[in-house]
């Protein structure tokens, strides 16, 4: 889709914790079809908020808008780019900057979450309040804290690099895919709303635990440094630079480096009885490579056999006959409240 806008009437030069006001921009970039800008008018009032402040605001849709507005912004480390919207809205802009990021030009950047799940932003503790957090980085940035993450660099034959911050892949990846086309097909406050989602999930953990749907278990070698290897049908992938405070944190305390990851074969003794602790990072010493479970922290890991990934919520198809490299990438600047 096309940029609405390229050319924003208003710039401002507001002062930040980076840098003073002569040379610091903010710059927001805004989803309208991000889930929770669809809703109560928030476009509107960031517009007008933004108009009333000077600030330049871009609508984008998908990553071709975002590429767009990231090179009419002309971006520098001075600047605080805001990005309001889901997931793969923030996959999109890293993307665009891993380049800057990496010579150390990429500007400060603030996820302020618009999407449904927002792994992001809740890493970060911006998720809520998406009005107010807003007007209080605008009017207040020097209360904002800098914090650093890095990427997720994931090398493949089929798409060339990937940036990003969480993958998921096997049985998470076709859980993902089925929730997003079960929101398309549906129009009704249960289906597409606020529960749509943990809906879902719930109705396909019933049909999985009673035998009435059974989720593909792609055969996989998987070779992560220090922490080992594990071959063979696989349940569940997944991979994060992410800290995921909070309830969800399905990683074992092992290993060294930037990248977590857990990996969960199809024989992995009682899986089910022990998934409740595993999505919380509670790990038994006897959950290891042997018996099926590959957890921890490493730098880089190979993949062979992936069919197909999600990536921060966006789909990707991959030929299972490659073997997909991922390490950590550049690091970004974040803003936390």
């Amino acid at each position: 889709m096309t940029m609405t806008n390229l050319a924003p009437a208003h710039v401002s030069e507001a002062v930040g914790p980076l840098s003073d006001a002569r040379s610091s921009r903010t710059v927001l970039l805004a989803n309208p079809g991000s889930f929770r800008m669809s809703g109560a008018r928030r476009l509107g009032r960031i517009a007008r908020l933004a108009d009333a402040r000077g600030i330049a605001l871009y609508p984008v849709h998908g990553p071709e808008d975002v590429a767009a507005a990231v090179r009419a912004a002309g971006l520098a480390s001075a600047d605080r780019l805001v990005v309001i919207g889901g997931d793969g809205t923030m996959q999109a802009t890293v993307t665009c900057l891993t380049a800057q990021a990496e010579n150390g030009t990429a500007p400060a950047l603030c996820m302020l979450g618009g999407g449904r799940t927002n792994f992001t932003a809740r890493d970060l503790g911006s998720h809520a309040r998406l009005f107010r957090s807003l007007q209080r980085l605008i009017d207040s940035p020097g209360s904002w804290s800098i914090e650093q993450r890095r990427v997720l660099e994931i090398h493949t034959k089929t798409h060339g690099s990937l940036y990003g911050f969480f993958v998921a892949g096997a049985m998470v990846d076709e859980i993902i895919r089925d929730c997003h086309e079960y929101r398309h097909r549906h129009s009704d406050w249960l289906r597409s709303g606020h529960p749509a989602t943990l809906w879902r999930v719930a109705q396909l953990s019933l049909l999985g635990l009673t035998g009435r749907r059974s989720f593909h278990q792609p055969k996989l070698r998987v070779e992560a440094a220090e922490l080992g290897c594990l071959a063979g049908p696989v349940r569940l992938v997944l991979i994060s630079s992410l800290q995921h405070a909070g309830a969800f944190d399905p990683y074992a305390d092992r290993g060294t480096g930037d990248l977590r990851l857990t990996v969960v074969g199809a024989d992995a003794g009682r899986f089910w009885r022990r998934l409740p602790a595993l999505l919380r990072g509670r790990f038994q010493p006897d959950q290891n490579p042997a018996s099926g479970y590959l957890s921890g922290r490493t730098r880089r890991m190979h993949v062979q056999g992936l069919p197909s990934i999600c990536l921060d919520g966006q789909e990707f198809s991959l030929d299972p006959e490659e073997t997909v490299r991922v390490q950590a990438g550049p690091a970004f600047r974040f803003l936390r409240p």
